[in-house]
């Protein structure tokens, strides 16, 4: 835990980065030697954690990080082209040039922390980073807080299937070719195609994992 972060960022950070892997229990006596932490702000910051969908509470049987299941995963991209293709929709209709600017300017920062995504877990975190913030500028212009939070939520419970794609052996560029249509159709103000384009887009990791039978491997694993 890092000094002076909160108890609930550092359990977050610790869930999607995987030291906490998905489904296991979360026992407060591990959490308080853990995080050196006392019973109430573990279960406060647990609660907090509850409600954006990475942590699960259960009677009888406490907290555990929420599993990873494709039912879960389709839901979180159906949840989120519901979201991000309105959001997406009202910024392209009310952006200005600063938008444009913002947009431009997060794809070039997106485009170099590309180069060295894989070369250390921190790189692969602030590629990640760069990636959501992205994403945020694209629908930054929407005008409703409710939609971007929404988002923000949405994209972080997402990130925790995207890593199960996301390897040294996939190409960053391909990322950054797709992000770089993505921004172009957006940035030439074709309201459609963009909606379109974001729509396939974030269905990316679904189709991906369904490819590689990554459902059908892992229920196999299991049994």
């Amino acid at each position: 835990m890092k000094k002076d972060e909160p108890l609930e960022l550092a359990i977050r950070r610790d869930i999607m980065e995987g030291s906490l892997p998905p489904s296991s229990r979360l026992k407060m006596e591990d959490l308080k030697v853990r995080f050196d932490a006392g019973f109430s702000p573990i279960r406060e910051a647990l609660s907090k954690l509850v409600g954006e969908g990475l942590v699960e509470f259960e009677a009888n049987r406490g907290f555990r990080v929420t599993p990873l299941t494709r039912e879960d995963l389709e839901d979180i991209a159906a949840a989120r082209r519901a979201v991000e293709v309105e959001a997406l929709r009202l910024s392209m209709l009310n952006g200005d040039d600063r938008w444009e600017a913002g947009v431009v300017s997060a794809m070039h920062f997106y485009r170099l922390r590309s180069a060295t995504a894989f070369d250390a877990p921190q790189n692969l975190t602030q590629w990640e980073e760069a990636h959501d913030a992205l994403h945020a500028a694209m629908i930054g212009a929407c005008g409703s807080p409710r939609l971007l939070q929404f988002q923000r939520q949405l994209q972080d419970q997402h990130l925790r299937y995207r890593r199960l794609i996301v390897v040294p052996e996939v190409s960053a560029d391909a990322h950054v070719e797709e992000h770089e249509r993505l921004v172009s159709v957006v940035l030439s103000r074709d309201v459609q195609g963009a909606l379109d384009h974001v729509a396939r887009h974030l269905m990316i990791t679904v189709d991906a994992l369904q490819n590689a039978k990554f459902w059908e491997r892992k229920e196999a694993r299991a049994g």
